[in-house]
């Protein structure tokens, strides 16, 4: 992922984005968020781009990731910043891909 996509993370209808990955950005925002009131327009969503085991291998990478962070914030670890640019590069890459 480009800086100048990781700099509008967050704003995932910017159009630095393709339709693939503002589904993906969707996605993990609903999951992170624990928002299921529009998880069937999600699915839908993700559905144009990625099979039933891409969806199960992304979403368990979410979950994972942030169970990773609440773990981390409730003991204060902060991430290494090598590592932190290597996670969020392979991991962000490999799911819109």
């Amino acid at each position: 992922m480009t800086e100048e996509k990781l700099a509008e993370v967050q704003n995932p209808d910017h159009s630095i984005f393709t339709p693939r990955e503002r589904a993906v950005l969707r996605f993990a925002t609903a999951m992170s968020q624990n928002e299921t009131d529009n998880a069937d327009a999600l699915f839908e969503k993700m559905r144009e781009f990625f099979d039933d085991a891409q969806l199960v291998e992304i979403g368990f990478t979410i979950a994972t990731l942030h169970g990773m962070n609440i773990f981390n914030n409730m003991f204060g670890i902060e991430p290494e910043s090598h590592a932190m640019e290597s996670l969020t590069g392979t991991l962000v890459q490999d799911a819109a891909e």
